[in-house]
């Protein structure tokens, strides 16, 4: 291929349109550009021959005295020319990056030599001179900055948000090898690391910490070599705690794949901990998937799902092994383990596997053989002194199963045995309130969240300040988890922010709905059937017995987006929001309504809430004999306005206008859909006068 062929198949492979707006690493590599070269000549190519291609194609347009003159030159008349097609640098940043996958080729070891301008002139042909090249130190960082305002600004984020950072000891070469480090396949590992610790959107850890504890992660788990490599190269380690720091930054709750697609995680499932073994996915509640493609069958997702059991694929399920299965919506990972963690399911009706213990919870663990004594003593350690080994159970061969295991309070144990310690590697996090938005750290006044604080025998204190007030020294009288009930200690509106440590935690609250203003029903966690209501401060016709206690924080699981009530909604006085509301009274009189919702509603997105037309309808200088709710310019929808008292509400939440009569026969001479059958001959009485 010529360089504008390897230009664009680049380009269409890391830069296609996607998903989410992810982070996208320009990661290549030789075995890269063979298989990008095999799919373009539809046969096999040798590893060789594709990097010889590559390398051709690059010297044809990166030579000379001022060899990135005329790519720079071509990148400022892209620009200047709208940015129209694909960037035309994106193979000469390609074979930057292919220089620093290059560094350490060295057969047998880890480290290997560091050098990244050798590899770098040998790929362009600058076999005079060395070190740095002329004029890149000025462009290829002004290219990298084409690249971050097309994919930010141009684009969007629609082919993905830009990866590559400089770093403060790598100035001008630290682009490149931030690319290097990570393939895009490593997005998976490292989200599945986020997921882990209890990592949440817009979390913030410091680097430091973070490399620390994906250092522990990757011991427990089996990443890719290029993850285990740059954990053990001096130079690498600062670049990888920068991407760990950015993926967090992006971080949305879901580990995500190099096309942005969200990969959901899989459970090993079994009946008693031992054969036959099966999966099961847990969907994350802000992943609405309705439904799943595998091996060409198409498998729906129950709406409000939180675990779905799965058949398995042709080959059998076995402890240890990893599984991924790809589909359309996502990708299903198991990901391979030397020790599982089971919990019962009732869901599930199995036993699942869970990423850590829970205090307080029976468990069962299946380990490899190598490491049951050490996970004897850490179960041990951990409080439970009733663990058995089952003698009836099969087990595979080289694995050890025990029983009974509840762990009464967490340990420090590092390694595989480590997630049987309750919040190993987890990170302080808040639990438990009355959330109101599925994405956002968001709580009703009232009932913030509790603050956890995963504690270890080498932590005797710790610092939290709460909107920068320190509280007295945290230090547990054991290894038990540390609760903070922040409901006692912040009272207002508005952002909050916890600091444990370097560790920031910020969460909002805001002030409930009046009753005059309340949310429609939303789905109870499944096997549940308790409910409750906000509490009124308003008077109005609603049944009292409609108005039940608060549940203690904690106490609902999943969101909550409004109010859980016993009764169905006053069908009469409650009207969800949607399209132009107008109030209809006799002699042709009509207002629109202009409810007012609070304003911390206008922060979120595609909430969908309800009001209370009475107060509005109250202050009205006219009885309102129906309600008209056009949607859209053919729909609208007409029910009987309720009988309200006057002087009942006070002043209203919310305004009205008045309309003409012109106004009024527009609204009543189209197509109207009544909200009962019985009312329509009234309604057809009342537009025709009668």
């Amino acid at each position: 291929m010529d360089y504008d062929g390897w230009n664009r198949t680049l380009a269409e492979h890391f830069f296609a349109i996607r998903e989410a707006a992810t982070p996208v690493y320009l990661s290549v590599d030789d075995a890269l550009l063979t298989d990008l070269l095999t799919s373009q000549t539809k046969g096999a190519v040798a590893l060789p021959a594709a990097a010889d291609d590559f390398r051709a194609a690059i010297r044809s347009v990166v030579y000379g005295r001022g060899p990135f003159d005329g790519i720079a030159s071509r990148a400022r008349q892209w620009r200047r020319n709208g940015a129209v097609d694909t960037p035309p640098f994106i193979a000469v940043l390609a074979s930057t990056v292919l220089a620093a996958a290059r560094m350490n080729r060295s057969e047998g070891t880890m480290v290997g030599r560091f050098s990244y301008y050798g590899p770098l002139r040998e790929l362009l042909g600058l076999y005079e001179g060395s070190g740095m090249p002329d004029g890149y130190d000025v462009i290829v960082p002004t290219l990298w900055d084409h690249l971050k305002w097309w994919l930010t600004e141009h684009e969007r984020g629609r082919r993905g948000l830009p990866s590559a950072i400089p770093h403060p000891t790598q100035v001008n070469i630290g682009w490149s090898m931030s690319q290097a480090v990570l393939v895009g396949s490593d997005r998976v590992q490292v989200g599945l690391f986020l997921s882990a610790i209890g990592a949440q959107p817009g979390d913030s850890v410091p680097e430091a910490e973070l490399l620390a504890r994906f250092q522990e992660w990757v011991r427990l788990n089996r990443p890719s070599p290029r993850i285990q490599r740059a954990l053990a190269s001096t130079e690498l380690r600062p670049i990888l705690a920068s991407i760990l720091q950015q993926e967090l930054t992006h971080y949305d709750g879901l580990p995500r794949n190099a096309a942005g697609l969200p990969c959901v995680p899989l459970s090993l499932t079994t009946d008693a901990g031992g054969f036959p073994y099966g999966i099961a996915a847990r969907i994350p509640s802000h992943l609405r998937l309705k439904s799943l493609s595998l091996n060409g069958d198409v498998i729906r997702v129950p709406s409000g799902a939180e675990w779905l059991p799965l058949t398995p694929p042709d080959q059998k399920v076995t402890p240890g092994s990893t599984l991924e299965l790809a589909a359309d919506a996502a990708t299903l990972i198991l990901p391979a383990r030397d020790l599982y963690v089971l919990q019962a399911n009732d869901l599930v009706g199995k036993w699942t596997s869970v990423n850590t213990a829970e205090i307080g919870v029976p468990h069962r663990v299946l380990v490899k053989n190598s490491s049951a004594a050490q996970a004897e003593a850490v179960m041990l350690a951990c409080g439970s002194d009733a663990v058995r080994r089952p003698r009836r159970v099969q087990v595979p061969p080289g694995w050890t199963l025990f029983s009974g295991y509840i762990p009464t309070r967490s340990a420090t144990v590092p390694g595989v045995v480590g997630p049987l310690a309750p919040l190993h590697q987890q990170l302080a996090r808040l639990s438990g309130g009355l959330r109101i938005d599925d994405g956002r750290q968001t709580f009703l006044l009232g009932y913030a969240p509790d603050l956890v604080l995963p504690a270890t025998p080498d932590d005797h204190a710790r610092t939290v300040t709460i909107n920068g007030v320190p509280l007295p020294p945290v230090s547990p009288a054991s290894t038990d988890t540390i609760t903070i009930r922040l409901a006692d200690r912040v009272h207002s509106a508005g952002e909050h922010q916890i600091k444990v440590g370097n560790r920031k935690l910020t969460f909002t609250l805001v002030e409930r709905y009046r009753e005059n203003v309340a949310l429609p029903l939303l789905a109870l966690p499944p096997r549940s059937d308790k409910l409750a209501t906000i509490p009124s401060r308003i008077q109005n016709t609603a049944s009292p017995s409609a108005r039940g206690p608060w549940l203690p924080p904690g106490h609902l699981s999943g969101s909550f987006f409004g109010s859980y009530q016993r009764d169905p909604l006053p069908s009469m006085s409650l009207l969800r929001l949607g399209g132009s509301i107008y109030a209809l009274g006799g002699n042709r009189l009509a207002a629109q309504l202009v409810p007012e919702a609070p304003a911390w509603i206008a922060t979120m997105d595609h909430v969908p809430h309800a009001i209370d037309i009475e107060p509005l309808l109250d202050a009205l200088p006219f009885q309102a004999l129906w309600l008209l709710q056009v949607t859209s310019s053919r729909n609208a929808r007409v029910r009987r306005a309720p009988v309200v008292q006057t002087g009942t509400y006070g002043a209203p939440s919310g305004s009205w206008k008045f309309l003409s009569q012109a106004d009024w026969r527009r609204l009543t001479s189209g197509n109207i859909t009544t909200a009962a059958v019985d009312c329509a001959q009234d309604w057809t009485d009342y537009t025709s006068g009668k």
